[in-house]
């Protein structure tokens, strides 16, 4: 049998829930999931049936040639039901309150605000907890597939509810077996040195999982990502994740009404329950109603300091016959009408890429080499 240990510390605020929908737990199949997330995210293949055949022949599947699953996780943590805030703003003494007359938060914490509006009021597993996380499988080669994937789960991704927006983000602290030349515990004296720790570990992934398609643009994926590190280093996680949030929210602040908004996530809800969500005319009454965001933030930790951490991922946006609509709800009735529609650019997020490249080291671009098959 070939194991890996990882001992894991808790950066920012963690949201993972179970069945019940107020009782934390750390639950092995969402770490899974993730972790196939990250390997579909690098193996970058335009053949969905090849993707799919590659990915349960490591993680197992539910069609009727796969196998179970190659690669078994463990959860060891002990103590961590001892670790649990049940408001994050008070828990901190961190200071926002929403002006209802320009409508916008304000406060020295804001940004936290604005990034994790949906759940500062929820239980959640405070940052500093530690707990372990084993990959075993009797197969090598599958086990090194799943710890190239855990590496990116970790350090370019967050877990739980609002992990694009930075909570949940998790460092390995400490490793017992093989990493198969993956260093896990970050490196670097500042903002450049911690990019090119990324950079270089990047492409150690990829040797490993091995990516097919370089242009694959079919879904999400990092062959064509780029990501900014912080210049500025913080002494506590709230300052980091607060000043990303910041910049995010006056971002959004002053495009509140247009529709590509959408391009940051779908749905777009306004405070009048009127929003934009993707819809196709090829297929009657055919709606998106969720697409995660391909902008993403966490925060890394690095000798003592955080820094912000935001990932542009790759891949379409929505299908071709796809576009955004905005969709407006009468108070009276409740009858939604379709007021405007238009095909999804990725103008605003490249402007707001530009915006916070241009005050930090500038963006760093993944070099993945692929098969071109």
């Amino acid at each position: 049998m070939y194991t890996v240990e990882f001992d894991l510390k808790l950066l920012t605020p963690l949201y993972m829930f179970g069945a019940e929908p107020n009782y934390l737990e750390l639950r092995t199949p969402e770490f899974k999931g993730l972790i196939r997330f990250w390997w579909r995210a690098m193996k970058c293949c335009k053949n969905v049936s090849k993707l799919k055949e590659k990915e349960e022949e490591i993680f197992g599947g539910t069609s009727v040639k796969a196998r179970k699953s190659e690669v078994r996780i463990m959860i060891k943590d002990s103590r961590i039901d001892r670790n649990i805030g049940s408001d994050l703003k008070n828990d901190y003494r961190l200071n926002w309150r929403y002006d209802s007359e320009n409508k916008v938060l304000i406060g020295k914490d804001r940004g936290i605000g604005y990034l994790l509006y949906s759940v500062v009021r929820k239980k959640y597993f405070k940052p500093g907890i530690t707990f372990k996380i084993i990959l075993y499988s009797r197969g090598e080669e599958a086990l090194k597939n799943a710890v190239a994937a855990f590496w990116c789960a970790v350090n370019l991704g967050g877990f739980g509810s609002r992990a694009r927006r930075g909570a949940g983000s998790l460092t390995v602290v400490n490793v017992v077996g093989d990493t198969y030349g993956l260093d896990f515990v970050p490196k670097g004296k500042n903002s450049q040195e911690l990019a090119q720790w990324i950079l270089e570990n990047v492409s150690k992934v990829s040797d490993i999982i091995g990516p097919i398609n370089i242009d694959c643009n079919d879904y999400t994926n990092i062959i064509s990502s780029s990501f900014i590190v912080s210049k500025e280093s913080y002494n506590t996680w709230h300052d980091a994740l607060s000043d990303i949030g910041e910049m995010y929210m006056n971002f959004r602040n002053g495009m509140r009404n247009n529709i590509q908004n959408g391009i940051f996530g779908l749905p777009v809800v306004h405070s009048n329950k009127n929003r934009v969500i993707g819809k196709s005319d090829k297929y009657d009454k055919y709606i998106i109603n969720r697409r995660s965001s391909p902008l993403l933030f966490k925060v890394l930790e690095c000798n003592g300091k955080y820094y912000w951490m935001a990932l542009k991922l790759g891949g379409a946006f929505l299908q071709e016959d796809i576009y955004l609509a905005f969709v407006k709800e009468e108070k009276i009735n409740g009858r939604k009408e379709i007021t405007a529609n238009a095909k999804p650019s990725s103008a605003l997020l490249d402007k707001f890429w530009d915006e916070i490249k241009k005050n930090n080291d500038g963006d760093y671009c993944f070099n993945i080499r692929g098969e071109n098959l």
